[in-house]
């Protein structure tokens, strides 16, 4: 029996770490986000699109219930997505798009124009990203009030963890019954067996 505790131990110890590296490495981009929005009303920190999305599907749910960050990682999705399609179109007040009439000149006039024309995108551009953010408020407004969905769910880490504890306790009680013959006499006046 003392073989077969001392044999299923490493493996198992080594099992729990290698499921715990990968969950950890995964959920570091989204946790980096998660923690920017927590801190303050505006990121402060630059994210990508990809961490961005993945943090909007796994928001805390302490963060969803008392602070802002789902609707600042959608503002800034959408703000991401609005600078993808300015960068697309041709409709800035510099350069040839600021040539209203084609003939090769840009006139005061026309760069006045064209600026107008710009501003006036960027302001339903805003207005979008403002609809949006206040989408889901309204949502988050009827999950709080409904009771619906909160934040019951543990994550898989904190799961592995309290795994990787239980193996090394299990380990420390083996070790410290090896070590001190009292211990051993107590582990077996609480054993199953005596039952």
């Amino acid at each position: 029996m003392k073989r077969t505790i001392r044999q299923l131990m490493l493996p198992a110890t080594l099992v729990v770490l290698a499921l715990l590296l990968p969950a950890q490495a995964a959920t570091a981009s989204v946790l980096a986000v998660q923690q920017d929005c927590a801190d303050s009303d505006v990121f402060e920190q630059k994210h990508s699109r990809a961490d961005l999305e993945n943090a909007l599907d796994e928001v805390q749910a302490d963060l969803t219930e008392y602070g802002t960050c789902k609707q600042m990682i959608a503002a800034a999705l959408a703000k991401l997505k609005a600078n993808a399609s300015n960068n697309s179109d041709d409709d800035g007040p510099s350069g040839a798009s600021a040539d209203l009439d084609g003939d090769g000149i840009v006139t005061p006039e026309e760069k006045a124009t064209a600026a107008k024309r710009a501003k006036a995108k960027q302001k339903q551009r805003n207005q979008e990203i403002a609809a949006v953010s206040d989408e889901l408020v309204q949502d988050d407004a009827a999950t709080a009030a409904g009771g619906g969905g909160g934040g019951g769910g543990t994550s898989l880490p904190l799961i592995l963890a309290i795994v990787a504890l239980v193996c090394a306790g299990i380990g420390g009680l083996w070790y410290a019954a090896k070590r001190n013959p009292a211990v051993a006499n107590a582990l077996r006046r609480v054993s199953p067996r005596n039952s």
